[in-house]
């Protein structure tokens, strides 16, 4: 892989929400906050404009992609970060469709490593997805989706620690103290990773 310029971001969240000032952005904010003195950037699917995957084989020769869109800033900025954190809210319940298409086109990741070569050092990634509803294995999809891309991007990631927050439905569902609690553990494992 061509190393590209190097982020200051130790820490790079991909946002799924279309609300710059939603949910799933105020939950994203207030877990930055605990993460006080860490290089952070939070990059919103919907405002990168980024080409659907055509599956053209492009990435399978060499590193980049034929679309020149949102991602070449996002593939330098993957390249170098330690810390993915995936933001997201559910939509039917799924990852919004935006997002989806920048996991699409980190194909050109998956390609790199499977010829062989090697990431600058160790990343992992984290995720954390708010639902309106409350009903059984409503994260599920998003869940073994995220885990596909982490592990076809050679990520590192522990389930376990994801923050997922059912019934959220306005702002004031997320600042109470159980969430709060929450929102903070999740920020001090991230801090044991970086």
């Amino acid at each position: 892989m061509p190393v590209l310029k190097k982020t200051d971001a130790t820490i790079v969240a991909l946002c799924g929400s279309p609300h710059a000032n939603g949910n799933t952005a105020t939950a994203l904010r207030l877990l930055f906050n605990k993460l006080s003195g860490i290089s952070k950037k939070i990059y919103f699917a919907y405002e990168l404009a980024v080409h659907p995957c055509t599956g053209c084989g492009f990435c399978s020769r060499e590193f980049g992609c034929i679309f020149d869109d949102g991602m070449n800033e996002l593939y330098e900025t993957l390249q170098h970060s330690r810390i993915l954190i995936i933001a997201s809210p559910l939509y039917f319940s799924h990852l919004p469709s935006p997002l989806k298409s920048i996991i699409d086109r980190c194909q050109v990741f998956w390609e790199y490593y499977n010829r062989g070569n090697k990431p600058l050092h160790q990343q992992y990634g984290c995720a954390l997805l708010i639902g309106g509803g409350n009903y059984s294995n409503m994260f599920m999809p998003s869940v073994i989706t995220l885990r596909h891309f982490f592990n076809s991007i050679n990520y590192r990631f522990d389930e376990e620690k994801y923050l997922l927050l059912p019934d959220i439905n306005n702002k004031k569902d997320i600042q109470n103290d159980d969430i709060t609690k929450k929102i903070a553990d999740t920020a001090s494992y991230i801090k044991t990773l970086v």
